[in-house]
């Protein structure tokens, strides 16, 4: 620290005072000498002179004295300073040093005050280089988000196994998790509640591996298990508890609560294994398999081998529905709603529904059944209900053109549970309906009560912004599910399509009159509208009846069939 005013100025009279005496010591020295000399030579003009040469000597010795002495002084304050930043430097803390007089005193403070200073923020410098290393380590061999393993990390171990499957006859096994459905998690909520679904998820499969294999993060939902030294039914056994871990889990975000599943594919690493490429390769088909069987699942790579012309059989059924999205194979095809009891009112406007097909070579047309499991797999049923909404729009604003009424017909249009959760579904249909001129009032959206809908909240808000324009929404296939009822309490809906699989045999089997029956009185007490599916005969058509079922459909009142043949 720098010396006080005070300080300094006493400091430098005390150096002024010294110098000045230094100073008086030449000129005494002169002045002795030439008193002496003068004394001893006389006074002629000659010893004059020689007095003059013998005090000037005298005074130049003395100076010259004083200069030597001075330096010698001067160097050993200076090698003073010089030692106590050396200790500094050395990394000493205490340093014991003799106290030079001032100013020199002060300047030895301040010189061991920078250096200590200078010393200590090297330290911390070399402190965050060391750090800043670490992490860079760090980050070139783990996930930055999970603080696992990475994927170059996962290929380094898989590199070294397969050597020594090779060279040793050594078995290790891999296991690849893929995460169910995270995107409707992030579509859902946003990338943070996915990434904090992925930081819930280490510890599980941690506490489910025992440490006992390499667990890496290779991909945005993607794990891997590496198991050195184990058989092929050790890493199936490995896959099966992380599988049922992963399933007892659940994730909870902002008050919501989810279930997770991983879909898991096992590949052995044996000496026959011809590549580090052929183990990824082998491992993501087995993980496929395992989602095209239906997810939640674990596969072995033999297993997935099995399944491969189901998955050609797939990938197949992929290729048509998206040349029949782009080349124009999908058509619809509109079934009528009639009332069971009496005839339809004067003046109401007769109601359909929009049924969807894929055409086939030479006329034929597929039933959904076919490529809707298909299409949801590969996450197509947006794309698919955008296409239905829009020709039914267009189908819609060609009839009321056509018949010079501005709302000809009521069309119920399906939808599944992928479009309904999605953020921007309702903005969606609000601009069909301003680009089509549809009168909301005159559509009614189905949503089958069996769809895996991901985010409740969500559907519900855009069933509620819908309604509010006079769009109506009613459950289809109303009691197939277990989660029937627990819908009703969920979303806000104006009638129930009974499913019918229980309309079907209401005139032969008590069981499924009552359940017809119980349906029809708790939707009366809930003041929702109902139809009956699946009227084929009318001795079903007076069960009907009898039961107060007010609206039926099937083939016994009217086939699917073109829009202007089921509205002349």
């Amino acid at each position: 620290m720098p010396a006080a005013p005070d300080t300094r100025t006493e400091e430098l009279s005390r150096l002024a005072a010294r110098l000045v005496a230094l100073g008086a010591i030449p000129i005494a020295v002169f002045c002795g000498a030439f008193a002496l000399a003068r004394a001893a030579l006389g006074v002629t003009q000659q010893a004059q002179a020689l007095t003059w040469m013998i005090a000037l000597a005298a005074a130049v010795g003395a100076v010259f004295v004083l200069a030597r002495r001075t330096a010698r002084a001067l160097d050993g304050e200076v090698q003073v300073i010089r030692e106590a930043v050396r200790h500094v430097s050395a990394g000493a803390r205490e340093t014991e040093l003799p106290e030079l007089d001032p100013p020199l005193e002060g300047l030895k403070r301040q010189v061991l005050s920078l250096a200590t200073d200078f010393q200590a923020k090297e330290q911390r410098l070399q402190e965050r280089l060391d750090t800043a290393r670490q992490q860079v380590f760090f980050l070139t061999t783990h996930d930055p988000l999970t603080g696992l393993a990475n994927r170059k990390t996962l290929e380094e171990r898989l590199e070294s196994a397969l050597a020594n499957a090779r060279s040793l006859g050594g078995t290790h096994g891999l296991v690849y998790l893929d995460i169910d459905f995270l995107h409707r998690i992030n579509d859902a909520f946003g990338h943070l509640a996915g990434d904090e679904l992925l930081r819930g998820l280490v510890p599980v499969l941690k506490a489910s591996l025992r440490e006992e294999g390499l667990l890496a993060r290779i991909g945005g939902d993607e794990f891997a298990v590496l198991l050195e030294n184990c058989s092929a039914d050790y890493a199936m056994q490995v896959a099966l508890r992380l599988r049922d871990a992963v399933q007892a889990w659940q994730f909870e975000w902002k008050d919501h609560a989810f279930q997770v599943g991983v879909s898991a594919g096992v590949v052995a690493i044996t000496r026959l294994t011809p590549s580090l490429s052929a183990i990824f390769n082998e491992a993501d088909s087995a993980c496929f398999a395992a989602k095209e069987q239906g997810r939640n699942r674990v596969v072995a790579f033999h297993e997935a081998q099995g399944a491969q012309s189901m998955r050609q059989t797939s990938r197949g059924w992929l290729k048509r529905i998206n040349d029949a999205i782009s080349g124009g194979a999908f058509t619809l095809l509109y079934q009528p709603f009639l009332p069971l009891a009496a005839t339809r009112v004067a003046g109401a406007p007769p109601r359909v529904e929009a049924l969807l097909r894929m055409s086939e070579t030479g006329g034929e047309l597929i039933l959904p059944m076919s490529f809707i499991p298909v299409a949801e797999r590969y996450d197509l049923m947006r794309t698919i209900d955008r296409w239905v909404v829009e020709r039914a729009f267009s189908d819609f604003r060609r009839l009321a053109r056509e018949s010079g009424r501005d709302r000809p017909a009521e069309f119920s249009i399906n939808l599944s549970g992928h479009s309904l959760t999605a953020p921007d579904f309702a903005d969606v249909v609000r601009e069909l309906f301003a680009q089509y001129g549809v009168p909301p009032s005159s559509i009614c959206f189905e949503i089958t009560e069996t769809a895996a809908i991901a985010n409740v909240e969500r559907a519900r808000g855009a069933i509620e912004g819908l309604r509010a324009m006079g769009a109506r929404f009613w459950l289809d296939d109303f009691g197939s599910g277990l989660s029937s009822f627990n819908y009703l309490k969920h979303f806000p809906v104006d009638g129930l399509k009974i499913d019918g699989l229980f309309v079907k045999g209401v005139a032969r089997n008590p069981l499924d009159h009552a359940l017809v029956e119980a349906i029809q009185k708790i939707a009366a007490s809930l003041g929702l509208a109902t139809v009956a599916e699946c009227v084929e005969s009318e001795e079903i058509a007076q069960r009907l009846v009898e039961i107060g079922v007010p609206w039926g459909q099937g083939f016994h009142l009217g086939p699917p069939g073109r829009l202007d043949a089921v509205i002349p």
